[in-house]
Protein backbone atom coordinates (compact mmCIF):
# COMPACT_ATOMS: atom_id res chain seq x y z
CA UNK A 1 0.00 0.00 0.00
CA UNK A 2 1.34 3.43 -0.91
CA UNK A 3 0.41 6.42 1.23
CA UNK A 4 0.69 10.04 0.14
CA UNK A 5 3.40 11.83 2.06
CA UNK A 6 2.12 15.33 1.44
CA UNK A 7 5.18 16.32 -0.61
CA UNK A 8 4.43 17.28 -4.20
CA UNK A 9 7.26 15.22 -5.65
CA UNK A 10 7.35 12.21 -3.40
CA UNK A 11 5.43 9.38 -1.83
CA UNK A 12 6.18 7.07 1.09
CA UNK A 13 5.38 3.41 1.54
CA UNK A 14 4.62 1.50 4.70
CA UNK A 15 8.32 1.50 5.66
CA UNK A 16 8.44 5.30 5.65
CA UNK A 17 10.73 5.38 2.62
CA UNK A 18 10.39 8.52 0.51
CA UNK A 19 10.30 7.83 -3.24
CA UNK A 20 11.08 10.90 -5.31
CA UNK A 21 9.95 10.83 -8.93
CA UNK A 22 11.01 14.28 -10.17
CA UNK A 23 14.54 13.18 -11.29
CA UNK A 24 12.87 11.27 -14.13
CA UNK A 25 11.27 14.42 -15.54
CA UNK A 26 14.20 16.07 -17.44
CA UNK A 27 15.48 12.68 -18.60
CA UNK A 28 12.16 11.88 -20.32
CA UNK A 29 12.80 14.64 -22.86
CA UNK A 30 15.44 12.64 -24.77
CA UNK A 31 13.43 9.41 -25.16
CA UNK A 32 10.74 11.68 -26.59
CA UNK A 33 13.19 13.04 -29.16
CA UNK A 34 14.33 9.53 -30.08
CA UNK A 35 10.75 8.26 -30.45
CA UNK A 36 10.18 10.48 -33.49
CA UNK A 37 13.73 10.42 -34.82
CA UNK A 38 12.87 7.98 -37.62
CA UNK A 39 9.69 9.82 -38.73
CA UNK A 40 11.58 13.12 -38.69
CA UNK A 41 14.38 11.96 -40.98
CA UNK A 42 12.73 9.17 -43.00
CA UNK A 43 12.45 11.32 -46.16
CA UNK A 44 16.16 12.16 -45.95
CA UNK A 45 17.05 8.49 -45.44
CA UNK A 46 14.84 7.39 -48.35
CA UNK A 47 16.68 9.84 -50.60
CA UNK A 48 20.12 8.96 -49.24
CA UNK A 49 19.67 5.19 -49.58
CA UNK A 50 17.34 5.23 -52.63
CA UNK A 51 14.45 3.34 -51.01
CA UNK A 52 10.63 3.63 -51.13
CA UNK A 53 8.19 4.11 -48.24
CA UNK A 54 7.77 0.34 -47.76
CA UNK A 55 11.39 -0.31 -46.77
CA UNK A 56 11.48 3.17 -45.21
CA UNK A 57 8.81 2.16 -42.72
CA UNK A 58 11.04 -0.67 -41.49
CA UNK A 59 13.21 1.78 -39.52
CA UNK A 60 10.40 2.57 -37.08
CA UNK A 61 9.32 -1.08 -37.17
CA UNK A 62 12.84 -2.02 -36.08
CA UNK A 63 12.64 0.54 -33.29
CA UNK A 64 9.34 -0.83 -31.96
CA UNK A 65 10.43 -4.47 -32.15
CA UNK A 66 13.44 -3.62 -30.02
CA UNK A 67 11.15 -1.68 -27.70
CA UNK A 68 8.86 -4.69 -27.22
CA UNK A 69 11.84 -6.83 -26.15
CA UNK A 70 13.03 -4.20 -23.68
CA UNK A 71 9.62 -3.57 -22.15
CA UNK A 72 8.95 -7.27 -21.56
CA UNK A 73 12.24 -7.58 -19.66
CA UNK A 74 11.59 -4.71 -17.24
CA UNK A 75 10.03 -6.75 -14.45
CA UNK A 76 12.89 -9.26 -14.72
CA UNK A 77 15.39 -6.43 -14.41
CA UNK A 78 13.59 -5.16 -11.32
CA UNK A 79 14.24 -8.52 -9.68
CA UNK A 80 18.02 -8.22 -10.03
CA UNK A 81 19.01 -4.58 -10.35
CA UNK A 82 18.43 -1.29 -8.55
CA UNK A 83 16.32 1.47 -10.06
CA UNK A 84 19.38 3.60 -10.73
CA UNK A 85 21.35 0.75 -12.32
CA UNK A 86 18.48 -0.06 -14.71
CA UNK A 87 18.32 3.57 -15.82
CA UNK A 88 22.08 4.15 -16.08
CA UNK A 89 22.80 0.97 -18.06
CA UNK A 90 20.06 1.72 -20.59
CA UNK A 91 21.16 5.34 -20.91
CA UNK A 92 24.63 4.09 -21.85
CA UNK A 93 23.19 1.54 -24.31
CA UNK A 94 21.16 4.29 -25.98
CA UNK A 95 24.15 6.61 -26.25
CA UNK A 96 26.38 3.94 -27.82
CA UNK A 97 23.72 2.65 -30.24
CA UNK A 98 22.79 6.16 -31.44
CA UNK A 99 26.46 6.89 -32.09
CA UNK A 100 26.79 3.69 -34.12
CA UNK A 101 23.63 4.59 -36.06
CA UNK A 102 25.25 7.87 -37.06
CA UNK A 103 28.15 5.90 -38.58
CA UNK A 104 26.05 3.30 -40.47
CA UNK A 105 27.48 2.53 -43.94
CA UNK A 106 24.12 1.40 -45.38
CA UNK A 107 20.43 1.22 -44.57
CA UNK A 108 20.34 -2.44 -43.54
CA UNK A 109 23.11 -1.98 -40.98
CA UNK A 110 21.18 1.02 -39.66
CA UNK A 111 18.06 -1.15 -39.27
CA UNK A 112 19.98 -3.73 -37.24
CA UNK A 113 21.54 -1.17 -34.90
CA UNK A 114 18.23 0.65 -34.48
CA UNK A 115 16.81 -2.45 -32.79
CA UNK A 116 19.17 -1.69 -29.89
CA UNK A 117 18.03 1.94 -29.83
CA UNK A 118 14.45 0.74 -29.57
CA UNK A 119 15.37 -1.71 -26.80
CA UNK A 120 16.99 0.89 -24.54
CA UNK A 121 14.64 3.75 -25.41
CA UNK A 122 11.61 1.55 -24.76
CA UNK A 123 12.91 0.86 -21.26
CA UNK A 124 13.69 4.53 -20.63
CA UNK A 125 10.15 5.48 -21.69
CA UNK A 126 8.40 2.70 -19.80
CA UNK A 127 10.32 2.11 -16.59
CA UNK A 128 9.74 5.60 -15.07
CA UNK A 129 6.02 5.10 -15.71
CA UNK A 130 6.16 1.70 -14.01
CA UNK A 131 7.93 3.27 -11.03
CA UNK A 132 5.48 6.18 -10.78
CA UNK A 133 2.49 3.83 -11.05
CA UNK A 134 3.84 1.68 -8.23
CA UNK A 135 4.92 4.54 -5.94
CA UNK A 136 2.15 7.08 -6.66
CA UNK A 137 -0.95 4.90 -6.44
CA UNK A 138 -3.43 7.47 -5.17
CA UNK A 139 -2.54 10.16 -7.73
CA UNK A 140 -1.66 7.91 -10.67
CA UNK A 141 -3.76 9.67 -13.35
CA UNK A 142 -2.34 13.12 -12.49
CA UNK A 143 1.29 12.04 -12.06
CA UNK A 144 1.37 10.06 -15.30
CA UNK A 145 0.17 13.18 -17.13
CA UNK A 146 3.00 15.21 -15.58
CA UNK A 147 5.67 12.59 -16.28
CA UNK A 148 4.67 12.09 -19.89
CA UNK A 149 4.24 15.80 -20.53
CA UNK A 150 8.04 16.02 -20.22
CA UNK A 151 8.30 13.10 -22.60
CA UNK A 152 6.00 14.82 -25.09
CA UNK A 153 8.06 18.01 -24.71
CA UNK A 154 10.94 16.04 -26.22
CA UNK A 155 8.68 14.76 -28.97
CA UNK A 156 7.58 18.35 -29.73
CA UNK A 157 11.11 19.68 -30.11
CA UNK A 158 12.57 16.56 -31.73
CA UNK A 159 11.34 17.05 -35.32
CA UNK A 160 12.44 20.71 -35.34
CA UNK A 161 15.85 19.82 -33.94
CA UNK A 162 16.31 16.99 -36.43
CA UNK A 163 15.19 19.18 -39.33
CA UNK A 164 17.59 21.97 -38.34
CA UNK A 165 20.49 19.54 -37.90
CA UNK A 166 19.87 17.92 -41.30
CA UNK A 167 19.79 21.32 -43.00
CA UNK A 168 22.99 22.47 -41.31
CA UNK A 169 24.88 19.14 -41.26
CA UNK A 170 23.37 15.73 -42.18
CA UNK A 171 21.06 12.98 -40.97
CA UNK A 172 24.05 11.37 -39.24
CA UNK A 173 24.27 14.24 -36.76
CA UNK A 174 20.53 13.92 -36.11
CA UNK A 175 21.33 10.54 -34.53
CA UNK A 176 24.33 11.87 -32.61
CA UNK A 177 22.58 14.87 -31.03
CA UNK A 178 20.27 13.02 -28.58
CA UNK A 179 23.21 10.82 -27.56
CA UNK A 180 25.02 13.98 -26.41
CA UNK A 181 21.96 15.68 -24.92
CA UNK A 182 20.93 12.81 -22.63
CA UNK A 183 24.15 12.90 -20.60
CA UNK A 184 23.53 16.18 -18.71
CA UNK A 185 19.78 15.55 -18.44
CA UNK A 186 20.46 12.19 -16.81
CA UNK A 187 22.51 13.66 -13.95
CA UNK A 188 19.58 13.80 -11.45
CA UNK A 189 18.86 10.11 -12.07
CA UNK A 190 22.53 9.13 -11.90
CA UNK A 191 23.03 10.96 -8.59
CA UNK A 192 19.79 9.78 -6.90
CA UNK A 193 19.42 6.70 -4.70
CA UNK A 194 15.90 5.45 -5.42
CA UNK A 195 14.17 3.14 -2.95
CA UNK A 196 13.57 -0.32 -4.35
CA UNK A 197 10.12 -1.32 -5.50
CA UNK A 198 9.17 -4.20 -3.19
CA UNK A 199 7.28 -7.33 -4.11
CA UNK A 200 7.26 -6.95 -7.91
CA UNK A 201 6.52 -10.20 -9.72
CA UNK A 202 8.43 -10.93 -12.96
CA UNK A 203 6.74 -11.68 -16.26
CA UNK A 204 5.49 -15.27 -16.07
CA UNK A 205 2.40 -17.40 -16.55
CA UNK A 206 1.70 -17.16 -12.84
CA UNK A 207 1.81 -13.35 -12.94
CA UNK A 208 -0.56 -13.33 -15.91
CA UNK A 209 -2.94 -15.60 -14.00
CA UNK A 210 -2.86 -13.28 -10.99
CA UNK A 211 -3.57 -10.20 -13.13
CA UNK A 212 -6.45 -11.96 -14.89
CA UNK A 213 -7.83 -13.33 -11.63
CA UNK A 214 -7.89 -9.85 -10.10
CA UNK A 215 -10.09 -8.39 -12.87
CA UNK A 216 -10.05 -10.07 -16.27
CA UNK A 217 -12.07 -7.43 -18.21
CA UNK A 218 -9.92 -4.59 -16.85
CA UNK A 219 -6.68 -6.40 -17.71
CA UNK A 220 -7.75 -7.37 -21.23
CA UNK A 221 -9.50 -4.07 -21.93
CA UNK A 222 -6.55 -1.90 -20.92
CA UNK A 223 -4.11 -3.91 -23.03
CA UNK A 224 -6.34 -3.68 -26.11
CA UNK A 225 -7.09 0.01 -25.51
CA UNK A 226 -3.43 1.00 -25.20
CA UNK A 227 -2.55 -1.25 -28.15
CA UNK A 228 -5.04 0.61 -30.35
CA UNK A 229 -4.10 4.08 -29.14
CA UNK A 230 -0.32 3.70 -29.48
CA UNK A 231 -0.73 2.17 -32.94
CA UNK A 232 -2.71 5.20 -34.14
CA UNK A 233 -0.48 7.79 -32.45
CA UNK A 234 2.74 6.21 -33.75
CA UNK A 235 1.47 5.77 -37.29
CA UNK A 236 0.23 9.32 -37.74
CA UNK A 237 3.54 10.56 -36.31
CA UNK A 238 5.47 8.34 -38.72
CA UNK A 239 3.74 9.43 -41.92
CA UNK A 240 2.28 12.92 -41.41
CA UNK A 241 5.47 14.68 -42.55
CA UNK A 242 5.64 12.60 -45.73
CA UNK A 243 1.88 13.08 -46.31
CA UNK A 244 1.96 16.88 -45.96
CA UNK A 245 4.94 17.04 -48.29
CA UNK A 246 3.38 14.77 -50.93
CA UNK A 247 -0.26 15.92 -50.74
CA UNK A 248 0.18 19.63 -50.01
CA UNK A 249 3.77 20.36 -51.08
CA UNK A 250 4.32 21.90 -47.66
CA UNK A 251 7.90 22.98 -47.04
CA UNK A 252 9.23 22.33 -43.54
CA UNK A 253 6.52 19.72 -42.98
CA UNK A 254 8.26 18.76 -39.72
CA UNK A 255 6.31 21.66 -38.22
CA UNK A 256 3.11 19.62 -38.54
CA UNK A 257 4.60 16.84 -36.45
CA UNK A 258 5.75 19.43 -33.92
CA UNK A 259 2.24 20.92 -33.75
CA UNK A 260 0.71 17.48 -33.15
CA UNK A 261 2.98 16.90 -30.18
CA UNK A 262 2.63 20.47 -28.97
CA UNK A 263 -1.09 19.72 -28.76
CA UNK A 264 -0.33 16.50 -26.87
CA UNK A 265 1.96 18.33 -24.43
CA UNK A 266 -0.44 21.20 -23.74
CA UNK A 267 -3.35 18.78 -23.50
CA UNK A 268 -1.56 16.74 -20.83
CA UNK A 269 -0.94 19.87 -18.78
CA UNK A 270 -4.67 20.57 -19.03
CA UNK A 271 -5.79 16.99 -18.32
CA UNK A 272 -3.67 16.60 -15.18
CA UNK A 273 -5.75 19.05 -13.05
CA UNK A 274 -8.99 18.09 -14.82
CA UNK A 275 -8.76 14.55 -13.41
CA UNK A 276 -9.55 16.05 -10.00
CA UNK A 277 -12.94 17.32 -11.24
CA UNK A 278 -13.91 15.03 -14.11
CA UNK A 279 -13.96 11.25 -14.15
CA UNK A 280 -11.10 9.90 -16.32
CA UNK A 281 -13.62 7.72 -18.16
CA UNK A 282 -15.61 10.75 -19.34
CA UNK A 283 -12.42 12.49 -20.45
CA UNK A 284 -11.41 9.37 -22.38
CA UNK A 285 -14.71 9.25 -24.26
CA UNK A 286 -14.50 12.94 -25.22
CA UNK A 287 -10.83 12.83 -26.25
CA UNK A 288 -11.12 9.59 -28.23
CA UNK A 289 -14.18 10.81 -30.15
CA UNK A 290 -12.45 14.06 -31.09
CA UNK A 291 -9.24 12.30 -32.14
CA UNK A 292 -11.10 9.82 -34.34
CA UNK A 293 -13.08 12.42 -36.27
CA UNK A 294 -10.12 14.76 -36.77
CA UNK A 295 -8.01 11.87 -38.13
CA UNK A 296 -10.74 11.00 -40.63
CA UNK A 297 -11.16 14.56 -41.89
CA UNK A 298 -7.57 15.81 -41.98
CA UNK A 299 -6.36 13.85 -45.06
CA UNK A 300 -9.30 14.94 -47.23
CA UNK A 301 -9.44 18.69 -46.69
CA UNK A 302 -8.15 20.61 -49.68
CA UNK A 303 -6.69 23.63 -47.90
CA UNK A 304 -3.26 22.83 -46.48
CA UNK A 305 -3.58 25.09 -43.45
CA UNK A 306 -6.88 23.53 -42.47
CA UNK A 307 -5.16 20.15 -42.65
CA UNK A 308 -2.39 21.48 -40.40
CA UNK A 309 -5.01 22.76 -37.95
CA UNK A 310 -6.83 19.41 -37.88
CA UNK A 311 -3.62 17.50 -37.21
CA UNK A 312 -2.75 19.92 -34.40
CA UNK A 313 -6.28 19.40 -33.04
CA UNK A 314 -5.67 15.64 -33.27
CA UNK A 315 -2.69 16.08 -30.94
CA UNK A 316 -4.81 18.01 -28.45
CA UNK A 317 -7.46 15.28 -28.46
CA UNK A 318 -4.87 12.49 -28.19
CA UNK A 319 -3.11 14.16 -25.27
CA UNK A 320 -4.73 12.56 -22.26
CA UNK A 321 -5.68 9.18 -23.70
CA UNK A 322 -2.43 7.36 -22.92
CA UNK A 323 -1.81 8.77 -19.39
CA UNK A 324 -5.46 8.24 -18.42
CA UNK A 325 -5.42 4.63 -19.59
CA UNK A 326 -2.20 3.72 -17.82
CA UNK A 327 -3.47 5.50 -14.71
CA UNK A 328 -5.90 2.61 -14.25
CA UNK A 329 -2.96 0.24 -13.74
CA UNK A 330 -2.77 1.53 -10.15
CA UNK A 331 -5.95 -0.45 -9.42
CA UNK A 332 -4.08 -3.74 -9.72
CA UNK A 333 -2.25 -5.26 -6.74
CA UNK A 334 1.19 -3.72 -6.27
CA UNK A 335 2.94 -7.00 -7.04
CA UNK A 336 1.47 -7.27 -10.57
CA UNK A 337 0.91 -3.63 -11.58
CA UNK A 338 4.43 -3.22 -13.12
CA UNK A 339 3.83 -6.33 -15.21
CA UNK A 340 0.43 -5.05 -16.37
CA UNK A 341 2.02 -1.71 -17.29
CA UNK A 342 4.78 -3.30 -19.37
CA UNK A 343 2.30 -5.65 -21.08
CA UNK A 344 0.20 -2.69 -22.16
CA UNK A 345 3.13 -0.77 -23.63
CA UNK A 346 4.71 -3.83 -25.26
CA UNK A 347 1.39 -4.63 -26.96
CA UNK A 348 1.19 -1.01 -28.12
CA UNK A 349 4.71 -1.12 -29.54
CA UNK A 350 4.03 -4.36 -31.40
CA UNK A 351 0.79 -3.03 -32.90
CA UNK A 352 2.59 0.18 -33.89
CA UNK A 353 5.18 -1.78 -35.83
CA UNK A 354 2.44 -3.64 -37.72
CA UNK A 355 0.30 -0.56 -38.52
CA UNK A 356 3.28 1.60 -39.52
CA UNK A 357 4.47 -1.07 -41.96
CA UNK A 358 0.95 -1.60 -43.35
CA UNK A 359 0.49 2.16 -43.84
CA UNK A 360 3.87 2.38 -45.55
CA UNK A 361 2.83 -0.32 -48.01
CA UNK A 362 -0.48 1.45 -48.75
CA UNK A 363 1.09 4.90 -49.03
CA UNK A 364 3.62 3.85 -51.65
CA UNK A 365 0.82 3.19 -54.17
CA UNK A 366 -0.23 6.22 -56.15
CA UNK A 367 -3.71 7.49 -55.31
CA UNK A 368 -3.97 5.71 -51.95
CA UNK A 369 -2.07 8.22 -49.80
CA UNK A 370 -5.17 9.98 -48.41
CA UNK A 371 -6.97 6.70 -47.86
CA UNK A 372 -3.96 5.29 -46.03
CA UNK A 373 -3.79 8.30 -43.72
CA UNK A 374 -7.53 8.22 -42.98
CA UNK A 375 -7.27 4.53 -42.02
CA UNK A 376 -5.26 5.62 -38.97
CA UNK A 377 -8.57 6.70 -37.42
CA UNK A 378 -9.82 3.10 -37.33
CA UNK A 379 -7.88 2.08 -34.18
CA UNK A 380 -9.26 5.16 -32.37
CA UNK A 381 -12.86 4.27 -33.20
CA UNK A 382 -12.16 0.69 -32.09
CA UNK A 383 -10.76 2.18 -28.88
CA UNK A 384 -14.11 3.88 -28.29
CA UNK A 385 -15.86 0.52 -28.58
CA UNK A 386 -13.44 -0.96 -26.04
CA UNK A 387 -14.13 1.93 -23.65
CA UNK A 388 -17.88 1.32 -23.88
CA UNK A 389 -17.27 -2.38 -23.25
CA UNK A 390 -15.16 -1.55 -20.16
CA UNK A 391 -17.58 1.04 -18.81
CA UNK A 392 -18.67 -0.78 -15.67
CA UNK A 393 -15.03 -1.47 -14.78
CA UNK A 394 -13.57 2.03 -15.21
CA UNK A 395 -16.47 4.51 -15.15
CA UNK A 396 -16.02 5.26 -11.46
CA UNK A 397 -12.81 6.98 -10.45
CA UNK A 398 -11.68 4.48 -7.85
CA UNK A 399 -7.94 4.88 -8.50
Amino acid sequence: MVIESGHSGSTSDERGVVAKVWPFYPLMIVPGIVLLLAPSIVDELMDAFKISSGPGSLLQVSYFLGGVAGMLLITRMMQSFSVRKIMVVNILILVVSLCFCSLSPNYWVLLAIYLTCGFSNGILITFPGVYVTRMRVQTSHRDQNILYSFFSLGVVTGPLISGSIMKALSWRWAFAFPALLILPLALPVISMNFPAVPGVLPASRETIRKAIKFERPLFAGLIVAVLLYIAAESTVSMWVVNFMDEAHRLSSAQWVLTLIWAGITVGRWICAPLTRRIQPYRLLLFLSSGAGFSLVLAPYVGWRYLAVFLYALTGLFCSGIYPLLIGYVARFPASVSPFVFTCMLAAGAASSAALIFASGLVNQFKGLLKFGMSLISLPIFLLLLVLFWMREHIAENRA
